[in-house]
Protein backbone atom coordinates (compact mmCIF):
# COMPACT_ATOMS: atom_id res chain seq x y z
CA UNK A 1 0.00 0.00 0.00
CA UNK A 2 1.45 3.55 -0.99
CA UNK A 3 0.80 6.12 1.15
CA UNK A 4 -0.37 9.45 -1.56
CA UNK A 5 -0.46 12.10 1.00
CA UNK A 6 -0.20 12.53 4.71
CA UNK A 7 -2.42 15.17 7.02
CA UNK A 8 -1.90 15.69 10.33
CA UNK A 9 -4.81 15.33 12.55
CA UNK A 10 -5.17 16.46 16.73
CA UNK A 11 -7.99 15.07 18.54
CA UNK A 12 -10.43 17.82 20.90
CA UNK A 13 -12.76 15.60 23.41
CA UNK A 14 -16.40 17.68 23.78
CA UNK A 15 -19.74 16.79 25.00
CA UNK A 16 -21.40 17.64 21.99
CA UNK A 17 -19.67 18.33 18.60
CA UNK A 18 -19.89 22.03 18.17
CA UNK A 19 -21.46 23.41 15.17
CA UNK A 20 -18.01 24.79 13.08
CA UNK A 21 -15.23 22.55 12.87
CA UNK A 22 -12.04 23.45 11.95
CA UNK A 23 -10.02 21.75 9.22
CA UNK A 24 -7.25 19.11 11.07
CA UNK A 25 -9.35 18.49 14.42
CA UNK A 26 -11.10 15.32 15.14
CA UNK A 27 -14.10 16.17 17.84
CA UNK A 28 -14.85 12.82 19.82
CA UNK A 29 -17.80 12.94 22.15
CA UNK A 30 -17.56 9.50 24.31
CA UNK A 31 -20.84 10.30 25.59
CA UNK A 32 -22.61 9.94 22.13
CA UNK A 33 -19.92 7.52 20.99
CA UNK A 34 -19.49 9.75 17.80
CA UNK A 35 -16.95 11.82 16.02
CA UNK A 36 -16.82 14.25 13.89
CA UNK A 37 -14.47 16.22 11.21
CA UNK A 38 -13.94 17.99 7.85
CA UNK A 39 -13.20 15.55 5.12
CA UNK A 40 -9.14 15.47 5.35
CA UNK A 41 -8.54 16.13 1.81
CA UNK A 42 -10.02 19.65 2.04
CA UNK A 43 -13.20 19.29 0.19
CA UNK A 44 -14.52 20.45 3.30
CA UNK A 45 -17.65 17.85 3.59
CA UNK A 46 -18.77 16.86 7.11
CA UNK A 47 -17.45 13.42 7.79
CA UNK A 48 -19.24 11.69 11.08
CA UNK A 49 -18.35 8.37 12.50
CA UNK A 50 -19.98 5.86 15.38
CA UNK A 51 -17.47 4.96 17.37
CA UNK A 52 -18.17 1.24 18.66
CA UNK A 53 -17.82 -1.84 18.05
CA UNK A 54 -18.30 -3.02 14.62
CA UNK A 55 -18.29 0.55 13.14
CA UNK A 56 -14.86 1.95 13.50
CA UNK A 57 -12.75 2.17 16.69
CA UNK A 58 -10.86 5.04 18.64
CA UNK A 59 -7.50 4.50 20.32
CA UNK A 60 -5.72 7.57 21.99
CA UNK A 61 -1.94 7.37 22.47
CA UNK A 62 -1.49 10.29 24.33
CA UNK A 63 -2.35 13.41 22.35
CA UNK A 64 -2.02 11.01 19.07
CA UNK A 65 -5.13 8.88 17.78
CA UNK A 66 -6.11 5.78 15.79
CA UNK A 67 -9.35 5.50 14.28
CA UNK A 68 -9.89 1.73 12.18
CA UNK A 69 -10.52 0.52 10.08
CA UNK A 70 -10.03 2.87 6.99
CA UNK A 71 -12.00 5.56 6.43
CA UNK A 72 -13.64 5.55 2.38
CA UNK A 73 -15.61 9.03 1.84
CA UNK A 74 -18.64 8.44 -0.57
CA UNK A 75 -18.65 12.48 -1.29
CA UNK A 76 -17.84 13.79 -4.88
CA UNK A 77 -14.06 13.88 -3.37
CA UNK A 78 -13.86 9.57 -2.76
CA UNK A 79 -11.10 10.05 -0.70
CA UNK A 80 -9.65 7.28 1.20
CA UNK A 81 -7.33 7.27 4.07
CA UNK A 82 -6.16 5.66 7.52
CA UNK A 83 -5.76 7.72 10.56
CA UNK A 84 -2.58 6.42 12.39
CA UNK A 85 -0.78 8.10 15.27
CA UNK A 86 -2.01 11.60 14.80
CA UNK A 87 -1.90 11.53 10.74
CA UNK A 88 -4.43 10.84 7.72
CA UNK A 89 -2.30 8.37 5.62
CA UNK A 90 -4.47 8.60 1.99
CA UNK A 91 -4.05 5.86 0.20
Amino acid sequence: MRTLKKVPIKIKEVEFIPEKLEFGILYYSEKYETTSHLCLCGCGELCVLPIKHGEWDLLKNGGDLCITPSILQRFECKSHYIITNGIANFI
